[in-house]
């Protein structure tokens, strides 16, 4: 049986027929027809989940998994405002969310009536587009439904894709039912489309690009792409082009610089010149260092190239001067052909510099004590190869990616926001759909916020968490401005002695602790011994100060130790 109300029939019917199957619901009574109509369609995969905060993220975990559009499906109020972090996320990371907010007839808006709250273009500043359907059954109405639906979800799976939300008022009765076949509606196919340049604009770049030796490119965050890395490959064969690509690019290569923060943080200072690009290009979305950031910044390339398929003037570095219109494939599937190797040492200076900081930072964590850092060392040494590490906001990513990738892994995180509260939650949905062993390493602070995630019947038996517990929020005493501040340990750090323990045995998932390198490594050995039967959480106690300190000194040998 579905719902008899013919609007949302129409929705359903071109979900299904544009391939859009995975629907995240949370409760409610205002969405109950499509509560009804998805549940009560085979064809449709449904997760139910009360949180709607956690609902968003989880759903973005999923599309990222099964790099396909996802449906969140909430009720009316509040809880329509809750999606607002996974959307603006989702926005940013360029993830594909068809959020579908139930709503009550305009004429209940803003008349005192139940969880009534302004819904139509709640999220407009972080949608590619946001409808809200007419309840209305007239000819007219239904035809412009049908137009505007066809639109919205050809974006969302576009070259440049990412959230739409689609609001759906609907009066009473809500329970009503139908026992006839789920019509076929009219559906608008979209084409892909895929941007090149002119053959001769091309060539004009490949030769300013094939006469310098000093290149340098610098990926933002993207998900695993093998075609888009076999070209990257191709390009870093080029002894005078530096790539630079944090764990979070997902490519991988021996000639490119992964540990981009400590390299840059080991440049000489005197010597940054040398390690200036003359034509930077760009793709992709964040990154993380803040250091390669003000490198760049400071030492500015003569031309900066930026790739996007909408066309967005991302001036991350304050230098950019060209902006390519083109799917990141099909520019570097033109253009890598048209590269010539140059007589330059310049990818191996790089390389250098982060061979460097990698033996001085081993060298002086021998001696240190158990902190963040050195447990970050074992972990990042022990996930297994070809699994999925998620990386935690604030402390979490910076600390995993000062360290070496395990080989044939995925790295995801929420660095579109960098916002510390969904990470459990996203990796919670990824496993969901995942085959191999998954990984959240995440700060206290992080995992408490989202512990909601933990409230769910399907939770991933692959899902490894690993909490690191420092006494509060670690990432304040490691950056200059809080450190200076009275307010620190109360109203930054938010110092607390809370411990994951009880959660796990609320809701009934394995628990493990760690509070020194010996009991790390055996926790480590076990969750991830083959046949091991999660989901388990695995804590790992440290001091904060101690933590803090250890991170400033090790930063510091890149600039004045020898080897």
């Amino acid at each position: 049986m579905i719902t008899d109300k013919k609007h949302i029939q129409q929705l359903a019917s071109l979900l299904l027929q544009k391939g859009i199957t995975d629907v995240v619901i949370s409760p409610g009574s205002r969405n109950a027809p499509l509560i009804n109509q998805f549940s009560g369609l085979k064809e449709f995969n449904c997760i139910n989940v009360v949180d709607e905060r956690s609902a968003g993220y989880l759903a973005l975990g999923v599309a990222l998994a099964r790099k396909k559009p996802v449906v969140v499906v909430c009720t009316s109020g509040t809880a329509a405002v809750n999606y607002g972090p996974a959307v603006a996320e989702a926005f940013y990371q360029k993830i594909p969310l068809v959020v579908l907010t139930a709503d009550r007839p305009q004429r209940w808006i803003d008349q005192a009536d139940g969880q009534t709250v302004r819904q139509e273009n709640l999220f407009v500043n972080h949608t590619l587009k946001s409808i809200s359907l007419q309840e209305a059954e007239r000819d007219d109405d239904f035809r412009y439904n049908n137009l505007q639906i066809n639109e919205t979800l050809n974006l969302v799976g576009s070259a440049s894709p990412g959230p739409v939300h689609i609001n759906i008022p609907m009066g009473e009765p809500l329970y009503g039912f139908s026992d006839d076949r789920l019509p076929v509606f009219r559906n608008i196919e979209s084409a892909p489309v895929h941007f090149q340049l002119a053959s001769g604009e091309l060539k004009k770049l490949a030769e300013r690009w094939n006469s310098s030796g000093q290149k340098m490119i610098i990926v933002g965050q993207m998900p695993e792409d093998e075609k888009i890395n076999a070209l990257v490959q191709r390009l870093a064969q080029d002894s005078g082009t530096a790539i630079l690509a944090e764990h979070i690019t997902n490519l991988s290569g021996e000639q490119l610089i992964r540990a981009t923060d400590i390299a840059v943080a080991a440049i000489p200072s005197a010597e940054n010149r040398d390690f200036q690009p003359e034509i930077l290009l760009t793709f992709g979305q964040q990154i993380v260092s803040k250091r390669l950031k003000l490198f760049i910044r400071a030492n500015q390339p003569r031309e900066h190239w930026h790739i996007s398929a909408s066309g967005e003037h991302t001036d991350t570095y304050n230098s950019l001067t060209r902006v390519i219109s083109s799917d990141v494939f099909s520019f570097l599937g033109a253009f890598v052909p048209e590269i010539k190797n140059s007589e330059s040492k310049f990818r191996e200076m790089w390389k250098s510099l982060e061979q460097k900081a990698f033996q001085l930072q081993d060298k002086f964590l021998k001696d240190a004590p158990f902190c963040d850092l050195t447990a970050s060392k074992i972990i990042a040494e022990l996930v297994p190869e070809n699994s999925v590490v998620h990386l935690g906001n604030s402390s979490s990513v910076r600390l995993i990616q000062m360290f070496a990738a395990r080989q044939g892994c995925e790295y995801p995180g929420n660095r579109g926001t960098s916002g510390i509260d969904g990470s459990l939650s996203t990796a919670g949905g990824f496993a969901m759909f995942s085959g191999k062993i998954n990984t959240l390493v995440v700060g206290e602070l992080s995992f408490f916020y989202d512990s909601n995630a933990l409230w769910n019947l399907n939770f991933p038996k692959n899902l490894r968490i690993i909490v690191l517990n420092n006494g509060g929020g670690n990432i304040f005493r490691l950056i200059g401005g809080p450190r200076q501040s009275p307010a620190l340990e109360e109203h930054f750090v938010a110092r607390h002695n809370l411990k994951a323990e009880g959660l796990a045995a609320a809701y009934g998932i394995s628990y493990l602790k760690a509070e020194n390198q010996q009991q790390l490594t055996e926790a480590l050995n076990t969750i991830y011994t083959p046949g091991f039967s999660g989901p388990v959480i695995l804590e790992v106690w440290s001091d904060g100060e101690t933590s803090a300190a250890v991170f400033q000194e090790c930063y510091n040998q890149f600039k004045t130790a020898t080897l």
